[in-house]
C-alpha cells in the first residue's frame, strides 16, 4: 500500500508541477524546498504545521520548548506561503523555518537523512505516510499534537483504515484535543496506550494589544468579522446597512480569510456603493470619525489584535458550510462572538454556546438583530465576554503537558542512540 500511495504521491506532483509554478514561480525557494533540494542542516525538532491556525496554535508551546531546552534546535516547516510569513513573524527564534518536501520518497529520504531529527512534531494530525516511514527509519521519535479529526476527515480515514493503521504505527505518541478526537483516532487504527487527551493548544495563548498605532483611533461601537468566505460577505453587509440605520457611528472592519479574495471583496463593496477603505492604504493617523464605515482588511497577522477593539466578534467560514474558523482570539479579549451554523471544525464551540459566551446567527435578518441587541445591551455583551474569557481560563495548561513530553522523548531518543553508537 505504501508503494502504491508513494507513486501516486509522485503523480499527482508531476500533475500539480505547472501549477506551483505559476502559483510560486517567483517563490525559488518554495520549489526547492518542496523537492528536497535545498541545504539542510541537522536540529533535534522537527515541527510541522500546515497552515496559519496550526503555526499560531504551535508558536506558545515552541517559545515554551525553546526557553526550556535553549539549546534545542526547532525547525518548523508549513506548506503554505501564509503559514510561512506568519512562522517567521511570530517564532523568530526557529534555528530554520522552511516549507515542508512533498509526500513522496523522491523528495522525504534526502531532506530526513540530512536533518536527522531526535523528534518530529505534526500539529493538528497532519499525516504523511512517506515522512513517517522515513522518519521511524531514521529513529526519530513522532508526535501528533493538538490531533484534531473532524468528522468528515473521520469518515474518509475509516475507508482506508488498514492503510491508515499501518501509518498510524509509526507514531510514538497521540496528544488529541477531546475525548472524542481521542476515540477516532483510536477507531482508525492507533494503539490506545499511545493515546492520551491534553487539551488544545489553542487555549494558551498570550496576544499583544495596542502594538498598532492604526487601531488606537478605532473607537467602538465595531464590528470585526474575521476570516471570511465567499458569499458570507454579502449576508455581513447586508446587516451591517441594516443595523447602521439604526447606529449610525457603527462601523466594520471585513477581513476575508484568504489574501487571493481581498480584490473579490473590494468589488463586493464598490457594487454595493459601499464606503470603505483598503487596511494598506490607510494613513496611520486616521480618526474614528473620519474613517469609512468599512475597513477591509488586507493585511496579515493583525486580525488578532483588532479583537481587541471589537464591540461584537463575528466568526467566518460559518454562515455558509466552511467549519468555520478559531473562536479563541475574540475570547481571549472577553468579546461577545457571534457565528453561524456551519463550526464543524471547531466542536468546542459548543462550550461557548452552553455557556452563554457566542451566539448563532443564521441569516442577515438574525444577524442585525443580534448585533443590535449586544450593541444596545451593553451589560449582555459584557456578560457573555466575560464567559468567553472564564472559557479560556479554564482550559489554559495544553503546552505545559506538550512541553513535558517532547522532553521526555528527546531523552528517550538519545538514550537509544547512545545506546546504538
Amino acid at each position: 500500500m505504501f508503494l502504491l500511495y508513494n507513486f501516486l504521491s509522485t503523480l499527482s506532483f508531476i500533475i500539480f508541477l505547472p501549477i506551483m509554478l505559476l502559483k510560486k514561480g517567483k517563490s525559488w525557494r518554495y520549489l526547492k524546498e518542496r523537492v528536497g533540494l535545498s541545504n539542510y542542516e541537522s536540529a533535534n525538532i522537527w515541527v510541522h504545521a500546515v497552515s496559519v491556525g496550526e503555526v499560531l496554535a504551535a508558536i506558545p508551546f515552541l517559545k515554551s520548548l525553546k526557553k526550556e531546552i535553549p539549546e534545542t534546535k526547532i525547525l518548523l516547516s508549513t506548506i503554505t506561503h501564509t503559514g510561512q510569513e506568519i512562522a517567521i513573524e511570530k517564532f523568530p527564534e526557529a534555528d530554520r523555518i522552511m516549507y515542508m518536501p512533498w509526500d513522496a520518497s523522491f523528495a522525504v529520504n534526502r531532506v530526513v537523512k540530512e536533518i536527522k531529527p531526535e523528534v518530529f512534531i505534526t500539529i493538528e494530525t497532519e499525516l504523511w505516510p512517506i515522512v513517517f516511514k522515513a522518519l521511524r527509519q531514521n529513529g526519530t521519535k513522532i508526535i501528533v499534537l493538538n490531533g484534531r479529526i473532524s468528522k468528515n476527515s473521520f469518515k474518509g480515514y475509516m475507508f482506508i483504515r488498514s492503510f491508515m493503521k499501518s501509518v498510524l504505527s509509526y507514531v510514538d505518541a497521540f496528544c488529541m484535543r477531546t475525548d472524542l478526537d481521542a476515540q477516532r483516532i483510536i477507531s482508525m487504527g492507533a494503539d490506545r496506550e499511545k493515546v492520551k487527551v491534553s487539551g488544545n493548544l489553542k487555549f494558551d495563548i498570550t496576544l499583544p494589544k495596542d502594538t498598532l498605532p492604526w487601531i488606537k483611533n478605532i473607537s467602538e461601537p465595531l464590528i470585526v468579522a474575521g476570516s471570511t468566505h465567499k458569499g458570507e460577505e454579502e449576508i455581513i453587509l447586508k446587516a451591517f446597512e441594516s443595523v447602521k440605520k439604526n447606529i449610525p457611528a457603527l462601523k466594520l472592519i471585513l477581513a476575508p480569510r484568504h489574501p487571493e479574495r481581498f480584490s473579490e471583496v473590494e468589488g463586493i463593496l464598490k457594487k454595493n456603493a459601499i464606503n470603505f477603505i483598503r487596511r494598506s492604504e490607510m494613513h496611520p493617523a486616521l480618526q474614528h470619525s473620519a474613517l469609512p464605515d468599512v475597513i477591509l482588511l488586507d493585511t496579515m497577522g493583525e486580525l488578532s489584535q483588532i479583537f481587541s477593539k471589537a464591540t461584537i466578534a463575528f466568526i467566518g467560514g460559518s454562515l455558509l458550510p466552511f467549519g468555520g474558523h478559531n473562536i479563541l482570539e475574540p475570547a481571549y479579549w472577553s468579546k461577545p462572538i457571534i457565528f453561524g451554523p456551519h463550526m464543524d471544525n471547531f466542536p468546542f464551540t459548543t462550550d461557548f454556546l452552553e455557556e452563554g459566551a457566542a451566539l448563532i446567527v443564521s441569516n442577515s435578518k438574525n444577524m442585525a438583530e443580534v448585533i443590535e441587541n449586544l450593541i444596545t445591551d451593553r451589560r449582555l455583551a459584557n456578560s457573555m465576554g466575560g464567559k468567553a474569557r472564564a472559557i479560556i481560563d479554564k482550559n489554559i495548561g495544553a503546552t505545559e503537558k506538550a512541553t513535558a513530553l517532547v522532553r521526555s522523548l528527546i531523552r528517550q531518543a538519545q538514550n537509544e542512540n547512545f545506546g546504538t553508537s
